[in-house]
C-alpha cells in the first residue's frame, strides 16, 4: 500500500516568507527513505504558503533508487492538487542525478505552473508514478524550490 511520508524539515523549519512582492526565497529539504519506494508513494517535501508563486523546482536524487531494469522508477513533482504540476515524469531515480523545471519545461501545463499562485497553504511533493523494478532503501532526495510572494 502506498504511503505518504513527511520530510522532517517540512514540519520543523521556520521558513522565510519572501514578502513583499518581488523578493525571492529559496527552500530546500532533504529526505532519506527508510524502505524502497512503491507506486503512489508521496513525500511531502517543501511548504508553500497562501499567496506564494513557485519560480523553479530542482530535484536531486543523490543515490540510485532503482537497481533493476524495467519498469524503471518514474517520479513526479507537484502539490496536493496537481501531483505533476512542476515535473511530470522524471527518470533520474534510475541512476541518480538532477532535474530542474528551469532546465526545460516538459509540457505546456508545466510552463503554466510558473504563473500559479497558491490560494492556500500546501506542500511541494514527490510522487512515485512508476514503481522501481528493484527498489533501494536509504535513497537520498533533495528538493529545492525558488519562491516569490
Amino acid at each position: 500500500m502506498a504511503t505518504t511520508f513527511i520530510a522532517t524539515q517540512t514540519t520543523s523549519n521556520s521558513l522565510f516568507k519572501p514578502f513583499p512582492d518581488g523578493m525571492i526565497g529559496v527552500r530546500e529539504t532533504t529526505y532519506v527513505t527508510s524502505a524502497a519506494w512503491i507506486i503512489n508513494d508521496v513525500v511531502e517535501m517543501v511548504k508553500v504558503f497562501e499567496g506564494e508563486r513557485v519560480l523553479d523546482v530542482q530535484m536531486l536524487v543523490e543515490t540510485d533508487a532503482d537497481t533493476g531494469g524495467s519498469p524503471a522508477i518514474i517520479m513526479a513533482v507537484g502539490d496536493g492538487v496537481v501531483t505533476d504540476r512542476y515535473i511530470s515524469a522524471s527518470t533520474i531515480g534510475q541512476a541518480g542525478g538532477f532535474v530542474s523545471l528551469g532546465q526545460g519545461l516538459d509540457t505546456a501545463a508545466e510552463a503554466a505552473s510558473l504563473r500559479y499562485t497558491y490560494p492556500a497553504d500546501d506542500t511541494i511533493d514527490i510522487k512515485i508514478t512508476t514503481a522501481p523494478a528493484t527498489g533501494v532503501a536509504a535513497v537520498t532526495v533533495t528538493l529545492r524550490v525558488l519562491i516569490t510572494g
